[in-house]
């Protein structure tokens, strides 16, 4: 297993066309780079993608690791709720990477609260959906 490629982007819930609703406009070139990065990324032989958000359950004390096979989530908080993102976890990437953090002393796994996916998880992935339908989620 190994890390192909590591981005880092935005996530202005304006760009999602059913929340912009012609605002995201606005923001053409960031738009544009999504497309570009997230076509390249489908290029890659990719089997499990990781996404960290700030908007994730966080705790000052635990890295929280998304448990159980499935995650979802819709931007009804933004008044798009029709617009939905589905994933599959890695469970087996789960698991692994929550031995090795106990094994090195790392206060981290799934013991944290679920929730839904969150937007800065959702709009990455609702770009990468474009292009890459075949892979797992990993992390909120």
């Amino acid at each position: 297993m190994a890390i192909l490629y590591a981005m880092c982007v935005p996530h202005p819930p304006l760009i999602i066309p059913e929340i912009g609703q012609g605002e995201e406009k606005t923001i053409s070139n960031t738009i544009q780079s999504y497309e570009s990065i997230m076509k390249y990324v489908s290029t890659l032989p990719i089997e499990t993608v990781i996404v960290i958000s700030p908007h994730a359950i966080a705790y000052s004390d635990y890295i929280h690791i998304s448990s159980g096979k499935h995650g979802s989530g819709d931007f009804s908080q933004f008044h798009a709720g029709n617009v939905r993102i589905e994933v599959d976890y890695d469970t087996e990437l789960v698991k692994k990477i929550t031995q090795s953090a106990k094994k090195h002393q790392i206060f981290a796994g799934t013991l944290g609260k679920d929730d839904d996916l969150d937007h800065g998880t959702m709009i990455p992935l609702y770009f990468l959906n474009k292009h890459l339908k075949d892979y797992k989620d990993n992390m909120k």
